[in-house]
């Protein structure tokens, strides 16, 4: 049988336009940009939406350099497709400029809300300014940040340091966790698609949101400081700042933070990650969806050699049993026999896109406690983010899974800070399984950890030895449209050119 060809690098980053150029009933307004009487509570949930669009099957490839999916014995392997590790200045437009468009919607709230004196609404939009300013720079490393957004008073905006990036999208999550605390920052549960009715329920307080959207600003500004940790001239910065989050004693994410604007089996409503794998007459997707991606071998044997209960929940059996696929290979399960994404990645139409989890918020503070930054008990933080990841998946209780003598699944034996970190980037790496590979891949960027994490065995790998890039290159339509500035960046090498905290 001829295998198909597929190139997944850009199928999967076309995805993106799907979330912020569609038309579907997310869309509240035209163009909030251009829509000068739309208000900022208007607004804001199409943005967020659009920031969920662009979270999980956009990074689809991620999944599979993270040892989560491979791709289907089908599908024949080809010097294009991500298995190479090959990118080219076309690869990434997506990734880029969705979330540039993203960026100008939070920023019309961001005005509009101060114009008209809603601090809750400029917090939300200065905090969701900070999460994909975050994602930006973790792709590429320096961007335009201080002349961005400028529309046609600067079209051709200059690229800031990737460091003072970090340190001022740091300074605006503070000022939101401010306008937050004020008694006149109310937001309105219907128009918060994530922290509003969806979350909270009957049980919906203004309150509550308040605090929740200053835990959600807390986890994120507690992420973008251990991206740094590797960074040692901003050691002081990180306690500085460290120290501002416990002053303000919100806390961290002790649930999930997801974005769902009403979710439902209908044409363009559908869960984003669901729609992709799952057809409205419920089978699985054909074109390079559910017939490509499936479970990835590595991820089963390493779930299974440690007794990990969420293995049934994170893959369901193919034809051939618990069997998945080998990036790169050419002798993969082909058809209906591999594994595929199982009931607790897939559990419905109407799932939340996951933003931030309540997992990676314990593992983060676990992570934060073994390097002396939070204090707190870091057994502690890490049994709860691995239940929290049980929660999620709906594999019932981890004590006994937690209680193994077991370095890489129990903190408490796990010997010295090494040990530690590595136990708690293996845990963060399963609780990201196909939920958000892009922490994953921070991760591995930052630590090197799962430290045995298979590299690509494709025959057109794109270097030898192989390596999983650790960046992405600078769009074409940078190239073309903001030449010099792009240029001055210099020649980019996605192997060996880091972003400025992976060192």
């Amino acid at each position: 049988m001829m295998k198909k060809q597929f190139t997944i690098f850009s199928a999967a980053v076309l995805t993106l336009g799907l979330g912020s150029c569609s038309k579907s009933y997310f869309d509240i307004n035209n163009n909030p940009n251009q829509a000068t009487s739309a208000s900022a509570q208007l607004v804001l949930p199409n943005a967020l939406t659009t920031t969920a669009s662009n979270q999980e099957v956009p990074f689809n490839f991620l999944s599979a350099w993270l040892g989560y999916l491979g791709q289907s014995g089908s599908y024949a392997t080809g010097a294009g497709d991500i298995a190479s590790y090959k990118q080219t200045t076309n690869s990434a437009d997506g990734l880029w400029t969705n979330r540039y468009r993203n960026l100008a919607d939070y920023d019309y709230i961001e005005k509009n809300a101060h114009k008209n004196k809603l601090p809750f609404y400029e917090a939300a939009a200065k905090i969701m300014k900070a999460f994909v300013f975050e994602q930006l720079v973790d792709m590429f490393n320096n961007i335009p940040y201080s002349q961005a957004l400028q529309g046609t008073n600067i079209i051709t905006p200059k690229y800031d340091d990737a460091q003072s990036v970090y340190n001022a999208i740091t300074l605006q999550i503070d000022s939101a966790v401010i306008l937050l605390g004020r008694p006149d920052a109310i937001g309105d549960k219907t128009y918060d698609v994530m922290f509003g009715k969806n979350f909270f329920g009957n049980s919906y307080k203004s309150a509550l949101e308040n605090l929740y959207w200053m835990k959600f600003a807390n986890t994120l500004k507690l992420r973008i400081l251990l991206r740094q940790s590797q960074v040692a001239s901003q050691a002081s910065f990180i306690q500085a700042e460290i120290a501002k989050i416990t002053q303000n004693q919100a806390g961290f994410l002790d649930y999930d933070a997801g974005v769902n604007p009403g979710y439902s089996n209908n044409s363009g409503q559908q869960n984003p990650q669901w729609g992709f794998f799952v057809t409205l007459t419920g089978n699985p997707t054909a074109g390079g969806g559910a017939d490509f991606w499936k479970a990835n071998q590595y991820s089963i044997t390493w779930l299974t050699n440690h007794n990990d209960p969420r293995l049934p929940q994170i893959y369901k059996p193919g034809g051939a049993g618990m069997v998945g696929s080998v990036l790169g290979s050419t002798n993969n399960p082909a058809g209906t026999n591999a594994a595929t994404p199982g009931p607790g990645i897939l559990q419905g139409v109407n799932q939340s896109t996951i933003i931030i989890s309540a997992a990676q918020s314990y593992l983060m503070q676990a992570e934060a406690d073994v390097r002396g930054l939070l204090g707190g008990n870091a057994v502690s933080d890490f049994d709860k983010g691995v239940q929290a990841s049980f929660d999620y998946l709906g594999a019932g209780s981890s004590a006994a899974y937690v209680a193994q003598n077991d370095n890489q699944t129990n903190l408490s034996v796990a010997a010295g800070t090494s040990q530690q970190l590595a136990c708690i980037m293996r845990q963060e790496w399963i609780a990201d399984n196909q939920i958000d590979p892009f922490d994953a891949w921070s991760n591995y960027r930052r630590l090197h950890l799962p430290a045995d994490l298979p590299l690509s065995i494709s025959p057109f790998l794109d270097q030898s030895p192989a390596s999983i890039p650790i960046r992405f290159l600078y769009p074409t339509s940078e190239y073309n449209n903001n030449t010099a500035n792009v240029s001055a960046q210099g020649t980019i090498d996605y192997h060996k050119s880091p972003v400025f905290w992976n060192q």
